[in-house]
Protein backbone atom coordinates (compact mmCIF):
# COMPACT_ATOMS: atom_id res chain seq x y z
CA UNK A 1 0.00 0.00 0.00
CA UNK A 2 1.08 3.34 -0.76
CA UNK A 3 -0.65 5.33 1.48
CA UNK A 4 0.42 8.73 2.75
CA UNK A 5 3.35 8.85 -0.12
CA UNK A 6 2.90 11.21 -2.57
CA UNK A 7 4.13 11.69 -6.47
CA UNK A 8 4.18 14.18 -8.72
CA UNK A 9 4.00 13.72 -12.73
CA UNK A 10 4.93 16.14 -15.26
CA UNK A 11 2.80 15.88 -18.96
CA UNK A 12 -0.51 14.60 -19.31
CA UNK A 13 -1.00 11.88 -22.05
CA UNK A 14 -2.26 8.70 -22.17
CA UNK A 15 0.62 6.95 -19.98
CA UNK A 16 0.03 9.76 -17.39
CA UNK A 17 -4.00 8.95 -16.84
CA UNK A 18 -2.59 5.19 -16.80
CA UNK A 19 0.00 5.99 -14.06
CA UNK A 20 -2.10 8.11 -11.91
CA UNK A 21 -4.69 5.67 -11.59
CA UNK A 22 -2.88 2.86 -10.56
CA UNK A 23 -1.09 4.77 -7.72
CA UNK A 24 -4.48 6.32 -6.69
CA UNK A 25 -6.30 2.96 -6.80
CA UNK A 26 -3.52 1.96 -4.20
CA UNK A 27 -3.93 4.98 -2.37
CA UNK A 28 -1.62 7.32 -2.91
CA UNK A 29 -1.90 10.63 -3.41
CA UNK A 30 -0.90 12.26 -7.24
CA UNK A 31 -0.49 16.00 -8.47
CA UNK A 32 -0.10 16.33 -11.96
CA UNK A 33 2.03 19.40 -13.52
CA UNK A 34 0.64 21.01 -16.76
CA UNK A 35 3.04 21.82 -19.46
CA UNK A 36 1.01 22.40 -21.96
CA UNK A 37 -2.66 23.65 -22.29
CA UNK A 38 -2.87 21.16 -25.33
CA UNK A 39 -3.25 18.01 -23.30
CA UNK A 40 -6.15 18.57 -21.22
CA UNK A 41 -8.42 16.31 -23.79
CA UNK A 42 -7.13 13.30 -21.51
CA UNK A 43 -7.96 15.20 -18.18
CA UNK A 44 -11.76 13.87 -18.17
CA UNK A 45 -9.71 10.29 -17.99
CA UNK A 46 -8.26 10.69 -14.70
CA UNK A 47 -9.26 9.55 -11.57
CA UNK A 48 -11.25 12.54 -9.23
CA UNK A 49 -8.30 12.69 -6.72
CA UNK A 50 -6.03 13.63 -8.90
CA UNK A 51 -4.81 16.94 -8.75
CA UNK A 52 -3.65 18.94 -11.79
CA UNK A 53 -1.90 22.07 -11.37
CA UNK A 54 -0.93 24.38 -14.07
CA UNK A 55 -0.78 27.79 -11.71
CA UNK A 56 2.88 26.64 -10.37
CA UNK A 57 6.73 25.32 -11.96
CA UNK A 58 8.30 22.38 -11.63
CA UNK A 59 10.51 24.55 -8.63
CA UNK A 60 7.68 26.13 -6.95
CA UNK A 61 5.56 22.70 -6.45
CA UNK A 62 8.95 20.45 -5.34
CA UNK A 63 9.37 23.28 -3.05
CA UNK A 64 5.66 23.00 -1.60
CA UNK A 65 5.84 19.19 -0.78
CA UNK A 66 8.52 16.59 -0.37
CA UNK A 67 7.16 13.56 -3.16
CA UNK A 68 8.03 9.86 -3.47
CA UNK A 69 9.38 9.80 -7.10
CA UNK A 70 8.87 12.72 -9.76
CA UNK A 71 8.19 11.35 -12.94
CA UNK A 72 8.55 12.76 -16.19
CA UNK A 73 5.66 11.05 -18.65
CA UNK A 74 4.84 13.53 -21.36
CA UNK A 75 4.85 12.71 -24.89
CA UNK A 76 7.60 15.44 -26.09
CA UNK A 77 11.05 13.07 -25.18
CA UNK A 78 12.99 16.45 -25.10
CA UNK A 79 10.64 18.19 -22.34
CA UNK A 80 11.29 15.38 -20.30
CA UNK A 81 14.49 15.45 -20.59
CA UNK A 82 14.62 18.85 -19.41
CA UNK A 83 12.23 18.28 -16.14
CA UNK A 84 14.57 15.55 -15.29
CA UNK A 85 17.75 17.77 -15.55
CA UNK A 86 15.84 20.27 -13.52
CA UNK A 87 14.63 18.04 -10.95
CA UNK A 88 17.77 16.52 -10.38
CA UNK A 89 18.89 20.55 -9.52
CA UNK A 90 16.02 21.49 -7.65
CA UNK A 91 15.42 18.02 -5.62
CA UNK A 92 18.95 15.85 -5.65
CA UNK A 93 17.38 13.10 -3.19
CA UNK A 94 14.25 12.51 -5.08
CA UNK A 95 14.29 9.49 -7.38
CA UNK A 96 13.09 10.83 -10.92
CA UNK A 97 11.50 8.37 -14.03
CA UNK A 98 11.60 9.42 -17.29
CA UNK A 99 9.88 8.48 -20.41
CA UNK A 100 12.30 8.16 -23.77
CA UNK A 101 11.55 7.25 -27.28
CA UNK A 102 15.60 6.12 -27.65
CA UNK A 103 16.16 2.63 -25.24
CA UNK A 104 20.06 3.50 -25.55
CA UNK A 105 19.57 7.32 -24.38
CA UNK A 106 17.28 5.73 -21.95
CA UNK A 107 19.91 3.87 -20.40
CA UNK A 108 22.32 6.54 -20.51
CA UNK A 109 20.44 8.65 -18.66
CA UNK A 110 20.49 6.24 -16.08
CA UNK A 111 23.95 5.86 -16.20
CA UNK A 112 24.98 9.63 -16.76
CA UNK A 113 22.15 11.74 -14.94
CA UNK A 114 21.24 9.35 -11.78
CA UNK A 115 18.30 8.76 -12.95
CA UNK A 116 16.13 6.21 -11.24
CA UNK A 117 14.79 4.73 -14.51
CA UNK A 118 14.01 5.57 -18.21
CA UNK A 119 11.95 3.57 -20.49
CA UNK A 120 10.27 3.76 -24.16
CA UNK A 121 6.70 3.16 -24.33
CA UNK A 122 6.62 2.35 -27.41
CA UNK A 123 9.89 -0.35 -26.56
CA UNK A 124 8.05 -1.84 -23.99
CA UNK A 125 4.68 -2.62 -25.34
CA UNK A 126 5.44 -3.96 -29.21
CA UNK A 127 6.68 -6.89 -27.77
CA UNK A 128 2.87 -7.49 -26.90
CA UNK A 129 1.49 -6.27 -30.10
CA UNK A 130 3.87 -8.62 -32.17
CA UNK A 131 3.01 -11.55 -29.97
CA UNK A 132 -0.62 -10.92 -30.31
CA UNK A 133 -0.28 -11.40 -34.24
CA UNK A 134 1.63 -14.78 -33.40
CA UNK A 135 -1.70 -15.71 -30.96
CA UNK A 136 0.03 -15.52 -27.52
CA UNK A 137 0.18 -13.32 -24.83
CA UNK A 138 2.81 -10.96 -23.27
CA UNK A 139 2.16 -10.62 -19.31
CA UNK A 140 4.89 -7.69 -19.12
CA UNK A 141 8.33 -6.68 -20.34
CA UNK A 142 11.08 -5.85 -18.11
CA UNK A 143 14.64 -4.38 -19.07
CA UNK A 144 17.75 -4.59 -18.84
CA UNK A 145 20.63 -2.37 -19.97
CA UNK A 146 19.74 -2.05 -23.55
CA UNK A 147 17.76 -5.45 -23.84
CA UNK A 148 13.59 -5.61 -23.12
CA UNK A 149 13.27 -9.27 -20.79
CA UNK A 150 9.12 -10.38 -21.68
CA UNK A 151 6.89 -12.72 -19.89
CA UNK A 152 4.69 -14.52 -22.48
CA UNK A 153 2.48 -17.02 -22.27
CA UNK A 154 2.38 -19.10 -25.30
CA UNK A 155 0.65 -22.47 -26.22
CA UNK A 156 2.89 -25.46 -27.70
CA UNK A 157 1.84 -26.22 -31.60
CA UNK A 158 2.24 -29.58 -33.50
CA UNK A 159 5.66 -28.96 -35.22
CA UNK A 160 7.14 -26.23 -33.08
CA UNK A 161 11.11 -26.47 -31.95
CA UNK A 162 10.09 -27.07 -28.34
CA UNK A 163 8.06 -30.04 -28.85
CA UNK A 164 9.90 -33.28 -27.07
CA UNK A 165 11.79 -30.62 -24.95
CA UNK A 166 12.15 -30.66 -21.02
CA UNK A 167 12.32 -27.20 -20.09
CA UNK A 168 15.93 -27.51 -19.30
CA UNK A 169 16.26 -28.61 -22.86
CA UNK A 170 14.39 -25.47 -23.69
CA UNK A 171 16.67 -23.04 -21.79
CA UNK A 172 19.53 -24.61 -23.08
CA UNK A 173 18.59 -24.89 -26.76
CA UNK A 174 16.52 -21.91 -26.94
CA UNK A 175 18.07 -19.71 -24.24
CA UNK A 176 14.53 -18.80 -22.80
CA UNK A 177 13.23 -19.93 -19.13
CA UNK A 178 10.18 -21.97 -18.39
CA UNK A 179 8.80 -20.13 -15.12
CA UNK A 180 5.05 -22.50 -15.20
CA UNK A 181 3.60 -25.30 -17.31
CA UNK A 182 0.20 -26.49 -17.54
CA UNK A 183 -0.70 -29.80 -19.25
CA UNK A 184 -4.21 -30.89 -20.36
CA UNK A 185 -6.79 -30.64 -17.80
CA UNK A 186 -4.16 -30.18 -14.94
CA UNK A 187 -3.49 -27.25 -12.95
CA UNK A 188 -0.22 -24.85 -13.86
CA UNK A 189 2.97 -26.28 -12.06
CA UNK A 190 5.58 -24.13 -11.12
CA UNK A 191 8.68 -25.33 -12.94
CA UNK A 192 11.38 -26.02 -10.39
CA UNK A 193 14.99 -27.44 -10.58
CA UNK A 194 14.06 -30.85 -9.70
CA UNK A 195 10.86 -30.44 -11.90
CA UNK A 196 12.68 -29.85 -14.98
CA UNK A 197 12.12 -33.59 -16.48
CA UNK A 198 8.69 -32.76 -17.47
CA UNK A 199 8.64 -33.05 -21.51
CA UNK A 200 6.55 -30.28 -23.67
CA UNK A 201 3.84 -31.58 -25.41
CA UNK A 202 1.35 -30.21 -28.15
CA UNK A 203 -1.27 -28.55 -26.58
CA UNK A 204 1.04 -27.94 -23.09
CA UNK A 205 0.68 -24.10 -22.15
CA UNK A 206 3.98 -22.71 -21.03
CA UNK A 207 5.36 -19.36 -18.97
CA UNK A 208 8.34 -18.26 -20.64
CA UNK A 209 10.96 -15.53 -20.17
CA UNK A 210 14.01 -14.32 -21.50
CA UNK A 211 15.75 -11.53 -23.86
CA UNK A 212 13.09 -9.98 -26.15
CA UNK A 213 15.33 -11.43 -29.59
CA UNK A 214 14.99 -15.06 -28.18
CA UNK A 215 11.51 -14.78 -27.00
CA UNK A 216 10.80 -13.43 -30.65
CA UNK A 217 12.28 -16.69 -32.51
CA UNK A 218 10.59 -19.22 -30.41
CA UNK A 219 7.34 -16.85 -30.22
CA UNK A 220 7.53 -16.96 -34.29
CA UNK A 221 8.06 -20.82 -34.42
CA UNK A 222 5.43 -22.02 -32.31
CA UNK A 223 2.86 -19.96 -34.23
CA UNK A 224 1.50 -19.99 -37.96
CA UNK A 225 3.80 -17.43 -39.19
CA UNK A 226 6.22 -19.83 -39.45
CA UNK A 227 4.94 -20.19 -42.24
CA UNK A 228 5.17 -17.24 -43.80
CA UNK A 229 7.04 -16.40 -47.27
CA UNK A 230 7.57 -14.63 -50.03
CA UNK A 231 4.86 -15.82 -53.02
CA UNK A 232 3.45 -14.80 -56.09
CA UNK A 233 -0.12 -13.64 -55.63
CA UNK A 234 -2.64 -12.64 -58.76
CA UNK A 235 -1.59 -9.33 -60.32
CA UNK A 236 -4.05 -6.42 -60.22
CA UNK A 237 -3.91 -2.86 -61.26
CA UNK A 238 -2.70 -0.31 -58.81
CA UNK A 239 -4.54 2.88 -58.60
CA UNK A 240 -2.16 5.94 -59.62
CA UNK A 241 -1.35 8.91 -57.26
CA UNK A 242 -2.28 11.76 -58.77
CA UNK A 243 1.31 13.87 -59.01
CA UNK A 244 0.19 16.94 -57.74
CA UNK A 245 -0.66 15.00 -54.58
CA UNK A 246 3.22 14.36 -53.49
CA UNK A 247 4.54 17.33 -55.00
CA UNK A 248 4.45 21.28 -55.05
CA UNK A 249 3.76 21.36 -59.01
CA UNK A 250 0.60 23.13 -58.79
CA UNK A 251 2.40 26.29 -56.68
CA UNK A 252 5.47 26.50 -58.57
CA UNK A 253 3.33 26.44 -62.18
CA UNK A 254 1.29 29.14 -60.79
CA UNK A 255 4.01 31.68 -59.47
CA UNK A 256 6.00 30.76 -62.82
CA UNK A 257 2.94 31.68 -65.15
CA UNK A 258 2.29 34.70 -63.01
CA UNK A 259 5.97 36.27 -63.57
CA UNK A 260 5.89 35.15 -67.23
CA UNK A 261 2.37 37.46 -67.51
CA UNK A 262 4.23 40.38 -65.79
CA UNK A 263 7.29 39.85 -67.49
CA UNK A 264 5.44 39.57 -70.78
CA UNK A 265 3.81 43.36 -70.07
CA UNK A 266 7.06 45.02 -68.88
CA UNK A 267 8.66 44.45 -71.92
CA UNK A 268 6.22 45.09 -74.41
CA UNK A 269 5.61 48.36 -72.46
CA UNK A 270 9.43 49.49 -72.10
CA UNK A 271 10.64 48.52 -75.85
CA UNK A 272 7.52 48.94 -77.63
CA UNK A 273 6.66 45.23 -79.05
CA UNK A 274 3.44 43.74 -79.79
CA UNK A 275 1.91 41.09 -77.53
CA UNK A 276 3.39 38.40 -79.90
CA UNK A 277 6.63 40.11 -79.95
CA UNK A 278 6.58 40.06 -75.98
CA UNK A 279 5.26 36.94 -75.41
CA UNK A 280 8.38 35.22 -77.39
CA UNK A 281 11.02 37.75 -76.17
CA UNK A 282 10.06 36.77 -72.54
CA UNK A 283 10.46 32.63 -73.40
CA UNK A 284 13.17 33.07 -75.21
CA UNK A 285 14.65 35.38 -72.09
CA UNK A 286 13.61 32.95 -69.61
CA UNK A 287 14.46 29.84 -71.44
CA UNK A 288 17.40 30.35 -72.99
CA UNK A 289 20.96 32.18 -71.99
CA UNK A 290 19.96 34.65 -74.56
CA UNK A 291 17.61 37.49 -75.82
CA UNK A 292 16.51 36.25 -78.55
CA UNK A 293 16.14 37.88 -82.00
CA UNK A 294 16.01 41.60 -79.43
CA UNK A 295 19.05 43.00 -77.75
CA UNK A 296 18.90 44.96 -74.53
CA UNK A 297 22.18 46.42 -74.64
CA UNK A 298 20.70 49.96 -76.04
CA UNK A 299 17.69 49.52 -73.66
CA UNK A 300 17.49 51.77 -70.11
CA UNK A 301 19.37 50.20 -67.01
CA UNK A 302 16.54 48.96 -65.43
CA UNK A 303 14.83 47.60 -68.52
CA UNK A 304 18.63 45.75 -68.65
CA UNK A 305 18.15 44.60 -64.78
CA UNK A 306 14.92 43.41 -65.41
CA UNK A 307 16.10 41.17 -68.47
CA UNK A 308 18.87 39.81 -66.01
CA UNK A 309 16.18 38.65 -63.22
CA UNK A 310 13.98 37.06 -65.80
CA UNK A 311 16.53 34.94 -67.17
CA UNK A 312 18.11 33.95 -63.71
CA UNK A 313 14.47 33.51 -62.63
CA UNK A 314 12.89 31.70 -65.43
CA UNK A 315 15.93 29.09 -65.15
CA UNK A 316 15.60 28.83 -61.32
CA UNK A 317 11.67 28.37 -61.56
CA UNK A 318 11.90 25.80 -64.52
CA UNK A 319 15.24 23.69 -62.43
CA UNK A 320 12.47 23.35 -59.49
CA UNK A 321 9.57 22.14 -61.80
CA UNK A 322 12.05 19.71 -63.44
CA UNK A 323 12.98 18.86 -60.14
CA UNK A 324 9.19 18.88 -59.22
CA UNK A 325 8.68 16.57 -61.96
CA UNK A 326 11.53 13.90 -61.61
CA UNK A 327 10.52 13.76 -57.92
CA UNK A 328 7.37 12.61 -58.47
CA UNK A 329 7.89 10.34 -61.04
CA UNK A 330 10.20 8.81 -58.70
CA UNK A 331 7.45 8.70 -55.95
CA UNK A 332 5.38 6.98 -58.42
CA UNK A 333 7.41 4.57 -59.24
CA UNK A 334 8.51 3.81 -55.86
CA UNK A 335 4.89 3.34 -54.77
CA UNK A 336 4.25 1.29 -58.13
CA UNK A 337 7.55 -0.98 -56.80
CA UNK A 338 6.28 -0.85 -53.39
CA UNK A 339 2.78 -2.04 -54.42
CA UNK A 340 4.40 -5.26 -56.61
CA UNK A 341 6.28 -5.96 -53.12
CA UNK A 342 2.93 -6.41 -51.30
CA UNK A 343 1.22 -8.21 -53.96
CA UNK A 344 3.79 -11.00 -54.02
CA UNK A 345 3.59 -11.15 -50.22
CA UNK A 346 1.13 -14.17 -48.57
CA UNK A 347 1.09 -15.09 -44.93
CA UNK A 348 2.53 -11.49 -44.05
CA UNK A 349 1.79 -9.40 -41.19
CA UNK A 350 0.05 -5.77 -42.56
CA UNK A 351 1.25 -2.81 -40.06
CA UNK A 352 -1.17 0.33 -40.35
CA UNK A 353 0.50 3.20 -39.22
CA UNK A 354 4.50 4.00 -38.51
CA UNK A 355 4.55 6.30 -35.44
CA UNK A 356 7.02 5.21 -32.56
CA UNK A 357 4.91 2.23 -31.98
CA UNK A 358 4.39 0.78 -35.47
CA UNK A 359 8.54 1.30 -36.34
CA UNK A 360 8.66 -0.80 -33.49
CA UNK A 361 6.68 -3.52 -34.10
CA UNK A 362 7.97 -3.56 -38.26
CA UNK A 363 11.59 -3.85 -36.95
CA UNK A 364 10.45 -6.60 -34.23
CA UNK A 365 8.53 -8.56 -37.02
CA UNK A 366 11.26 -8.24 -39.71
CA UNK A 367 14.42 -9.09 -37.31
CA UNK A 368 12.06 -12.46 -36.61
CA UNK A 369 11.97 -13.12 -40.26
CA UNK A 370 8.51 -12.59 -40.54
CA UNK A 371 7.43 -10.54 -43.86
CA UNK A 372 5.72 -7.17 -43.40
CA UNK A 373 3.66 -4.65 -45.51
CA UNK A 374 3.14 -1.59 -43.68
CA UNK A 375 0.51 1.12 -44.66
CA UNK A 376 1.23 4.81 -43.64
CA UNK A 377 -0.90 8.14 -44.43
CA UNK A 378 1.92 10.88 -44.27
CA UNK A 379 4.34 10.12 -47.40
CA UNK A 380 6.82 12.71 -45.19
CA UNK A 381 7.04 10.20 -41.75
CA UNK A 382 10.10 10.51 -40.11
CA UNK A 383 10.21 6.08 -40.25
CA UNK A 384 8.86 5.74 -43.81
CA UNK A 385 12.55 5.58 -45.72
CA UNK A 386 14.53 3.23 -43.33
CA UNK A 387 11.32 1.17 -43.23
CA UNK A 388 11.57 1.00 -46.93
CA UNK A 389 14.40 -1.16 -46.52
CA UNK A 390 12.50 -3.05 -44.23
CA UNK A 391 9.46 -4.23 -46.35
CA UNK A 392 7.17 -2.50 -48.70
CA UNK A 393 5.56 0.78 -47.61
CA UNK A 394 1.90 1.57 -49.46
CA UNK A 395 1.19 5.61 -48.99
CA UNK A 396 -2.72 5.63 -48.57
CA UNK A 397 -5.82 5.49 -45.92
CA UNK A 398 -6.31 2.13 -44.36
CA UNK A 399 -10.33 2.87 -43.62
CA UNK A 400 -10.00 2.24 -47.74
CA UNK A 401 -10.54 -0.66 -49.45
CA UNK A 402 -8.25 0.19 -52.27
CA UNK A 403 -5.55 1.06 -50.08
CA UNK A 404 -6.27 -1.90 -48.26
CA UNK A 405 -6.06 -4.42 -51.38
CA UNK A 406 -2.49 -2.52 -52.11
CA UNK A 407 -1.24 -4.01 -49.34
CA UNK A 408 -2.24 -7.23 -49.73
CA UNK A 409 -4.83 -7.49 -46.83
CA UNK A 410 -6.32 -10.96 -48.59
CA UNK A 411 -3.57 -12.77 -48.06
CA UNK A 412 -2.02 -12.00 -45.12
CA UNK A 413 -2.13 -13.81 -42.11
CA UNK A 414 -1.88 -10.96 -39.25
CA UNK A 415 -2.95 -7.34 -38.99
CA UNK A 416 -1.48 -5.29 -36.59
CA UNK A 417 -3.45 -1.49 -36.23
CA UNK A 418 -1.25 0.72 -34.76
CA UNK A 419 -1.83 4.55 -35.16
CA UNK A 420 -2.81 6.69 -32.83
CA UNK A 421 -6.22 7.03 -33.71
CA UNK A 422 -8.49 4.45 -32.11
CA UNK A 423 -11.27 4.43 -34.99
CA UNK A 424 -9.53 4.13 -37.46
CA UNK A 425 -7.45 0.76 -35.69
CA UNK A 426 -11.40 -0.41 -35.17
CA UNK A 427 -12.39 -0.14 -38.62
CA UNK A 428 -8.56 -1.42 -39.95
CA UNK A 429 -9.46 -4.78 -38.20
CA UNK A 430 -13.57 -4.55 -39.14
CA UNK A 431 -12.39 -4.34 -43.07
CA UNK A 432 -9.59 -7.37 -42.26
CA UNK A 433 -12.13 -9.77 -41.04
CA UNK A 434 -14.39 -9.49 -44.24
CA UNK A 435 -11.48 -9.71 -46.19
CA UNK A 436 -9.24 -11.78 -44.33
CA UNK A 437 -11.35 -13.81 -42.26
CA UNK A 438 -8.67 -16.55 -40.88
CA UNK A 439 -6.24 -13.22 -40.14
CA UNK A 440 -5.24 -12.54 -36.54
CA UNK A 441 -6.59 -8.89 -35.95
CA UNK A 442 -4.77 -7.06 -33.12
CA UNK A 443 -5.81 -3.26 -32.65
CA UNK A 444 -4.71 -0.37 -30.41
CA UNK A 445 -6.78 0.82 -28.48
CA UNK A 446 -6.35 3.48 -25.21
CA UNK A 447 -10.01 2.97 -23.71
CA UNK A 448 -10.47 0.05 -21.67
CA UNK A 449 -14.37 -0.12 -21.91
CA UNK A 450 -14.11 -0.43 -25.47
CA UNK A 451 -11.29 -2.29 -25.53
CA UNK A 452 -13.54 -5.33 -23.11
CA UNK A 453 -16.09 -4.83 -25.74
CA UNK A 454 -14.39 -5.18 -29.05
CA UNK A 455 -13.39 -8.79 -28.86
CA UNK A 456 -16.63 -10.09 -28.39
CA UNK A 457 -18.82 -7.66 -30.28
CA UNK A 458 -16.47 -6.80 -33.07
CA UNK A 459 -14.77 -9.89 -33.42
CA UNK A 460 -11.13 -8.12 -32.86
CA UNK A 461 -9.12 -10.91 -31.37
CA UNK A 462 -6.78 -8.75 -29.33
CA UNK A 463 -7.77 -4.85 -28.40
CA UNK A 464 -4.39 -3.44 -26.94
CA UNK A 465 -3.15 -0.64 -24.81
CA UNK A 466 0.53 0.54 -25.22
CA UNK A 467 0.17 3.03 -22.37
CA UNK A 468 -1.34 0.26 -20.75
CA UNK A 469 1.30 -2.58 -21.42
CA UNK A 470 4.31 -0.20 -20.37
CA UNK A 471 2.53 1.88 -17.43
CA UNK A 472 3.63 -1.55 -14.99
CA UNK A 473 7.13 -0.12 -16.02
CA UNK A 474 6.88 3.26 -14.80
CA UNK A 475 4.71 2.60 -11.45
CA UNK A 476 7.16 -0.38 -10.59
CA UNK A 477 10.25 2.42 -10.59
CA UNK A 478 7.94 5.26 -9.14
CA UNK A 479 7.81 2.94 -5.78
CA UNK A 480 10.52 0.58 -5.73
CA UNK A 481 14.41 1.14 -6.86
CA UNK A 482 14.32 -2.66 -8.20
CA UNK A 483 10.97 -1.80 -10.24
CA UNK A 484 8.63 -4.65 -9.30
CA UNK A 485 5.69 -6.04 -11.68
CA UNK A 486 3.08 -8.02 -10.23
CA UNK A 487 2.03 -11.09 -12.13
CA UNK A 488 -0.43 -13.73 -11.64
CA UNK A 489 0.65 -17.36 -13.18
CA UNK A 490 -2.54 -19.48 -13.26
CA UNK A 491 -3.87 -17.86 -9.63
CA UNK A 492 -0.80 -18.15 -8.13
CA UNK A 493 0.97 -14.36 -7.65
CA UNK A 494 4.82 -14.11 -9.03
CA UNK A 495 6.87 -11.07 -8.62
CA UNK A 496 9.54 -9.81 -11.75
CA UNK A 497 11.94 -7.71 -10.70
CA UNK A 498 15.42 -5.90 -11.22
CA UNK A 499 17.94 -7.25 -8.62
CA UNK A 500 21.85 -6.60 -7.88
CA UNK A 501 23.92 -8.78 -6.23
CA UNK A 502 25.03 -7.57 -2.97
CA UNK A 503 28.32 -10.15 -2.55
CA UNK A 504 29.36 -13.23 -4.26
CA UNK A 505 26.37 -15.91 -4.55
CA UNK A 506 27.79 -19.61 -5.12
CA UNK A 507 26.22 -21.92 -7.13
CA UNK A 508 24.31 -23.86 -4.31
CA UNK A 509 22.21 -20.69 -3.55
CA UNK A 510 21.09 -20.67 -6.90
CA UNK A 511 20.16 -23.70 -6.63
CA UNK A 512 18.04 -23.31 -4.37
CA UNK A 513 16.15 -20.22 -6.13
CA UNK A 514 15.46 -22.75 -8.98
CA UNK A 515 14.30 -25.12 -6.65
CA UNK A 516 11.51 -22.58 -5.57
CA UNK A 517 10.95 -21.75 -8.84
CA UNK A 518 12.42 -18.64 -8.98
CA UNK A 519 14.15 -17.87 -12.76
CA UNK A 520 17.22 -15.57 -13.84
CA UNK A 521 15.47 -14.49 -16.86
CA UNK A 522 18.94 -12.02 -18.05
CA UNK A 523 21.98 -11.34 -16.32
CA UNK A 524 24.58 -7.90 -16.84
CA UNK A 525 28.08 -8.16 -15.61
CA UNK A 526 29.80 -5.23 -15.48
CA UNK A 527 29.76 -3.88 -19.14
CA UNK A 528 29.24 -6.61 -20.60
CA UNK A 529 26.47 -7.88 -22.63
CA UNK A 530 23.43 -8.87 -21.37
CA UNK A 531 23.05 -12.30 -21.16
CA UNK A 532 20.12 -14.70 -22.15
CA UNK A 533 18.93 -17.49 -19.29
CA UNK A 534 21.59 -20.10 -18.52
CA UNK A 535 20.87 -23.20 -18.03
CA UNK A 536 24.39 -24.10 -15.72
CA UNK A 537 25.32 -20.62 -13.97
CA UNK A 538 28.18 -21.57 -11.64
CA UNK A 539 27.69 -18.20 -9.54
CA UNK A 540 27.01 -14.25 -9.27
CA UNK A 541 29.56 -11.89 -8.51
CA UNK A 542 29.65 -8.79 -6.64
CA UNK A 543 27.13 -5.77 -8.67
CA UNK A 544 25.90 -8.43 -11.23
CA UNK A 545 22.39 -7.38 -12.52
CA UNK A 546 19.48 -9.54 -12.85
CA UNK A 547 16.33 -10.01 -13.72
CA UNK A 548 14.68 -12.60 -11.85
CA UNK A 549 10.91 -13.75 -11.80
CA UNK A 550 9.31 -16.42 -9.06
CA UNK A 551 6.24 -17.30 -7.13
CA UNK A 552 5.72 -14.22 -4.52
CA UNK A 553 6.51 -15.95 -1.55
CA UNK A 554 9.91 -17.40 -2.58
CA UNK A 555 10.97 -14.32 -4.01
CA UNK A 556 10.24 -12.25 -0.68
CA UNK A 557 11.75 -14.63 1.43
CA UNK A 558 15.14 -13.87 -0.89
CA UNK A 559 14.87 -10.25 -0.33
CA UNK A 560 14.61 -11.18 3.68
CA UNK A 561 17.70 -12.82 3.13
CA UNK A 562 15.47 -16.12 3.84
CA UNK A 563 16.47 -17.99 0.92
CA UNK A 564 19.59 -19.52 0.91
Amino acid sequence: MLTGKRFLICGLSRLTVRVAAALVSDNAAVEILLDSPDVNRYAKFLPDKVVVRDDISLKGIVTESRFECILALADDDLNNLRIAAEAAKISPGTPVVVRAFDPTLADQLEKGLGIRRAYSVSALSAPGFVMAAMGQAVLDTLRLGDQEVPLVEIEALRGAECIGLTPLQLKERLRCAVLAIKKADKPWTIVGATGSGAVIEVGDQLVIGGLLRDVLKLGVDNSTLRRSRWKRRPRFSLPRRRIASISLLPQTAAGLLAFLILSVWVFARALHLSLIDSIYFVVTTATTTGYGDISLRDGPDWVKMFGAVVMLSGGALLGIVFSQLAAAATANRIEEVNGRRAQRLNGHVVVVGLGNLGFRVVRLLTEAGVPVAVIERNPAGEFVESIRERGPVIIGDARLIDDLNRVGIGGCSGVIACTEDDLTNIQMCLHTRRLAPEATTVARVFDDALADQLSGALAIDRALSASAMASSAFIGAATDDRAFRKLMIGGRPYLAFRYVAQSDIPGPTIETWRERGIRVLALRRADLPVQPPMAHLPNLQASDELILCGPSEPVLELLNGKLG
